[in-house]
């Protein structure tokens, strides 16, 4: 990709994700984000076939990025707390981004549903480990595993974004990883410590 092409690229993604951020983004045109990104519509369309498909694409680079950075190339013996950073970088990627997840996993989503994004995300960063794990000799577990996390995962995270802002995300990771299967390589953060002088009832 050329500099031209990234500078394009990187104008169109701040576009879509400001206009899904303030509107559904099956109500916005191709055109729209062109003239707010200053591209016109022809740039659009070598970039991605539709608003809804630029923007899974721009989340999904973001998400790639948090995979690269927390879960590549780490020794077995670190999978654990690598796997817990990662999902504390995921949870606030979806913080980041509220107003675009809320609309995108709300159950009337419909077509501009985020799920199969996420989902494909989240079983792509299971791949790894899940393959190594003892049962993972039993073809139905390989094919149920990583869906069943996955898709677990979204349903907690929907539910998390209907809680009102500010949302903690330590708390729902806290909550979340205690959910998870024995063998799933996470632990459960620390809870914060009380403050100097309270006393625990």
């Amino acid at each position: 990709m050329d500099a031209r092409h990234r500078r394009s690229r990187a104008k169109l993604a701040a576009a879509v994700l400001q206009l899904a951020a303030e509107r559904p983004i099956d109500s916005i045109s191709a055109s729209e984000i062109a003239t707010l990104a200053e591209v016109n519509r022809s740039t659009f369309y070598a970039h991605a076939s539709s608003p809804i498909a630029l923007l899974e694409s721009v989340l999904s680079e973001e998400l790639e990025a948090i995979r690269r950075d927390h879960l590549s190339g780490v020794a077995p013996s670190a999978r654990r707390d690598a796997t817990t950073s990662a999902t504390r970088a995921v949870l606030q990627h979806i913080e980041k981004h509220a107003r675009i997840y809320e609309r995108g996993l709300s159950a009337d989503s419909g077509a501009a549903s985020l799920q199969p994004m996420l989902s494909a995300q989240f079983e792509g960063s299971l791949q790894a480990f899940l393959a190594e794990e003892p049962a993972s000799d039993d073809e139905l577990f390989a094919v149920i595993a990583g869906p069943f996390i996955a898709n677990g995962a979204i349903g907690a995270i929907g539910s998390w974004l209907q809680t009102p802002a500010p949302r903690d995300t330590e708390a729902f990771l806290r909550s979340y990883v205690r959910l998870l299967p024995p063998w799933f390589p996470a632990r459960v953060p620390d809870a914060p410590a009380a403050p100097e002088g309270s006393t625990s009832s």
